[in-house]
Parts: structure tokens; sequence; C-alpha cells
């Protein structure tokens, strides 16, 4: 970055890159985000409505170890939303307090609405506009420990209210930390691959609240006959229930079709279609392209659907009965791979197949594991 850059310009760059406009960051989503939302198991006050200082140490410590894991660079933009406009000096004097080597600072204002919602959904926008004065400095370290314990402290009777209001922003990677109080954590990045060594190491604290929004479970697969391995049978089957929100769907599906649909959605919407559910009842005719690495498969009208959408780096999952849910689009991943893998698996501990002689159908098998495997991303096996 050039030395004369405005703070304002950087962050409104890093911003397009992740395909927004300059907004209040508190309502910022992305595809690659992780949501961490247990700091603490334990209970914020005491049976003396004291504060629980165990809790508060435990929420410090887990915060300032995913920051350290994370590694942010020396190249640092903190961003202070005063989200409400009334400026407060004492607020901005002590988070300057904690801000190690200011090279540069700037500030502005910016107007924004709070999203009302409906059953999750955002409907419309608040009738009341506020004005967020926006504080952006550009720091090499920052005293986590000492800012972090504030934060955290600003929604149970803290001093200080930097609720949903601090942000830690990585100039180089365009890494964004988001600790909004004591009861998480946001995380946001413009590659995948920035969160993968902190989606593993912190795996049992993310998403936890609303893990159970889309899961996928396995309960029987077969080939069509039902008895024995069938080497000339090309279509796995199966019986699968998947979870949207409170609501189950059962099938008895071919599961190979499902899963490169399923597939498919990472980045693809998905609407409701006779012949293309997302379970379907047949998927044994293929279509292959000129290329063989993609397939069209064809079935009949019975089977069980719902639309997946990809909306403010969310996915929205609607259900023919209409009922809708968001998910991470990491945690839905995760669950989609989980259900391809143990599908091909299942051909892998079975007979290799007879590949068909004809060559429409054969070229609608090889078609199909090409295509599955790109998106898989590894080489075909089959």
């Amino acid at each position: 970055m050039k030395t004369q850059e405005r703070l304002n310009d950087i962050l409104k760059n890093i911003l397009e890159q992740y395909g927004v406009e300059d907004k209040t960051l508190n309502r910022l989503t992305h595809k690659y985000m992780l949501h961490i939302d247990e700091l603490s198991e334990k209970y914020q006050y005491l049976e003396d409505g004291s504060l629980n200082e165990t809790c508060i140490e435990e929420c410090l410590q887990k915060a300032t170890e995913i920051y350290r894991f994370i590694n942010f660079s020396d190249n640092l933009l903190v961003i202070y939303d005063n989200l409400f406009g009334q400026e407060n000096e004492r607020e901005k004097e002590f988070l300057e307090s904690t801000l190690t080597h200011i090279s540069k600072y700037d500030t502005y204002k910016l107007k924004w609405q709070y999203p009302i919602y409906k059953n999750d959904l955002p409907i419309h926008q608040d009738n009341e506009i506020y004005t967020c004065i926006r504080h952006l400095y550009r720091v090499k370290e920052i005293n986590i420990q000492k800012l972090f314990r504030e934060i955290i402290l600003s929604d149970i009777g803290g001093e200080m209210d930097f609720c949903s209001s601090i942000f830690i922003i990585d100039i180089n990677s365009g890494c964004i930390f988001h600790l909004y109080d004591d009861r998480g954590i946001y995380i946001l990045a413009l590659k995948e691959e920035y969160l993968t060594d902190v989606w593993g190491e912190f795996h049992d604290s993310v998403f936890t609240l609303d893990y159970q929004n889309f899961k996928i479970k396995v309960n029987t697969l077969y080939w069509i006959d039902e008895t024995k391995d069938d080497p000339n049978d090309l279509c796995l089957h199966g019986d699968i229930t998947v979870t949207i929100g409170g609501e189950e769907l059962s099938s008895s599906c071919t599961v190979s079709a499902a899963a490169l649909r399923m597939l498919k959605t990472l980045w693809e919407d998905h609407l409701l279609t006779k012949g293309g559910q997302i379970l379907p009842c047949c998927g044994n005719f293929m279509i292959p392209n000129e290329t063989l690495d993609e397939v069209e498969i064809i079935g009949c009208d019975t089977g069980i659907d719902w639309t997946i959408l990809h909306e403010d780096g969310m996915i929205k999952l609607i259900t023919e009965k209409e009922n809708t849910v968001f998910v991470y689009y990491l945690q839905y991943k995760e669950e989609v791979l989980r259900f391809v893998d143990m599908v091909e698996n299942y051909y892998k501990i079975s007979l290799p197949k007879n590949i068909p002689e004809d060559e429409f159908e054969r070229n609608g098998y090889m078609a199909f594991w090409n295509e599955w495997h790109r998106r898989r991303g590894r080489k075909s096996e089959k």
C-alpha cells in the first residue's frame, strides 16, 4: 500500500473485494466466514449478581488464542464504528491506549439502518436512520488482552460500549477479526484457505448454536436390487434424511445423482424443478457434454426438492413447505462434502463397475465421474 493512501480508501478497497460498498461492518457477511459462538460455557454472573470473573477470563483466553493463531501481520487497520454517533472521547482514548505505532488516523461519518426481520428474514429497513462515526487507525501492534477484555465486558456491565464496534483487519490479506462481545467472534476472509487451519483447530467452537440447521443423514446405501453388489448397476441408491431447520425430509432416492447435484450447489443456486430434484427417485439417464467433463442427469418427476440460494455470503435453504433457514457457506460445504465422500467411498468398496459398451452410456458415466472429481477438487479415478 502507498503510504499516502487514505485509510478510508484502503478500507473501501478491501470491502470491494468482499463484494460490498462501504457500510457499517457489524452487518458484513461473506462466503468465507467463521462464527465462533462459545467463548466460555460458564454463565456470566454468579448467584449474587456479580460478574463471574472465571467466565470473563475464559472468554478472554479463547479470544486471545484464536487471534494469535490467525497470525495477523504488523500491517493492521483497526476500525471503531461508533454506531449511534454519540461521540465518547473516553472510549476513543482507551482504544488508542491499546494501539502501538499508530502511523495514520482517519475518521468520517456514514448513514445506516437496522434491517427488520420476520422468521429470520430481512423484510425491510427500520425507518430510523442512524449516523455512525467511524474511526480508522493504521497500526503495527495491539494490546489485545487489554482491548479484548473491555469488548467482552461491553454487554455485561463494562465501562466501555464496544459491543459490535471493533474490527481488526490485516491489510495484507484482507482478513477481518471481529470480537463482538462475550458471546462470540466473527472471522472473515477473502480466500477459503485463510480459514482452513482456524476451522480445524477450533472446529468444536464453530457454528455451535445453529449447526443442526442443515444435516444429511445416510440411513442405508444399496444397489437397486438391494440384495447384492452389482457391478452392472452404475447408480447408487439409498435411504436419506435431510434436516433443514426443524423439518425432516426423508427419501429413498438415487444418492449418486443427489450427491452430484448437491456438489454443484457449492457454486450454483438451485431452484425447485421437476426431473431435477435434489433427492431424485430416478437418476440413471446421464447426458454428457462434448468434453465429457459435465453431465446432465435426467429422472422422473418423483423426488424431494428444496431451493438453495447463495445470498449475502450465506446459503439460504427454502423447503417446499416454505420453511427457510440460513446456513454458513463453510458449514454447508462441510456437510455436503461429507455426504459426497460417503457416496464415493461406497463405490470404492464395491466391485468395479462394468463399463457400458454403448458409447452414449459410457460417455455419460465417464462425464459423471469427471465432473464429480473436478468439483470435488481431485483427479478422476474412474
